[in-house]
């Protein structure tokens, strides 16, 4: 998935990702939904987005768009993914953005809100 949002993000071609998972039913994604604006997500990420109030922790953040529109919006928003590309990528795209697992002992620091919109294909 790293690999699909650095190369849509630097020369704007990619194809689709192939979700494949024992908790999900099997999906197509559209790089380029990775990138969307908050006015094209469906209802529930808006409203999640809506929702976020004060030090906001962004996790499984793929390509950042939600952590955009919280910067944007005057959210003090961190996002984290286990992809090294999309964490190269936030940054480039000036989102305070780390390298870890949610899951990770070391991860300590403490949030208000924890953003889990993983509904990339609605």
């Amino acid at each position: 998935m790293g690999r699909a949002i650095f190369d849509y993000y630097h020369t704007g071609k990619a194809a689709k990702l192939r979700v494949l998972s024992s908790m999900f039913y099997e999906d197509e994604i559209p790089v380029a939904t990775l990138f969307r604006t908050f006015d094209e997500m469906p209802i529930q990420e808006q409203k999640a987005i809506e929702l976020c109030s004060g030090r906001t922790l962004d996790v499984g953040a793929g390509s950042g768009c939600h952590s955009i529109i919280l910067k944007q919006r005057g959210v003090d928003v961190v996002a984290i993914d286990i992809s090294e590309l999309s964490v190269e990528v936030m940054r480039e795209r000036g989102i305070d953005a780390r390298n870890i697992n949610f899951f990770d002992e070391t991860f300590v620091e403490k949030f208000d809100t924890v953003l889990l919109a993983m509904s990339a294909s609605a």
